[in-house]
């Protein structure tokens, strides 16, 4: 008879025992590796030492927040980096510099000190052109050759 009455507490033991090892284990299994979990109703739930990475799923509290910061400012970074780039191409193509070095031992620049009119800039088509003209070999030579050429 003793050992009838100590099977219903050892079996209790036995199931609270098992309960207790796989009762965590079960729920750990639900907890995606942000370290929150769903209920059945639907509710978000996340361990203290939680943290973001899990876009779609639960998470805690703020991770979308701080996503969309980190994208806008990655947004501002680039959008500054493009504003930059255009105003060193603007500022480079006022100076006469397209982006590439110049040898200031060939022939001396002079710095632009006004804007041609639409009819200057056709004069010096026409020029170009007649030069070319009477010139056919000057064609592949650059600018500061031809030049350099004229003022001799």
């Amino acid at each position: 008879m003793k050992v009838s009455g100590m099977k219903a507490p050892g079996l209790a033991f036995i199931f609270a025992t098992f309960v207790a090892v796989l009762g965590p284990g079960a729920r750990a299994e639900q907890r995606n590796k942000c370290g929150c979990y769903r209920d059945d109703g639907g509710i978000c739930y996340c361990d203290k030492k939680a943290k973001c990475g899990c876009p779609g799923e639960c998470e805690p509290k703020g991770c979308e927040e701080q996503r969309s910061r980190e994208l806008q400012k990655q947004i501002d970074a680039e959008t500054k980096k493009a504003e930059e780039s255009g105003h060193r191409k603007r500022s480079g193509d006022e100076n006469g510099d397209n982006g590439s070095t110049q040898e200031s031992t060939k022939a001396p620049t002079r710095a632009a000190s006004h804007k041609m009119s639409a009819s200057q800039s056709k004069e010096l088509a026409r020029l170009i052109d007649l030069y070319l003209a009477d010139h056919p070999d000057s064609r592949g030579r650059s600018l500061e050759e031809v030049r350099g050429d004229l003022q001799r």
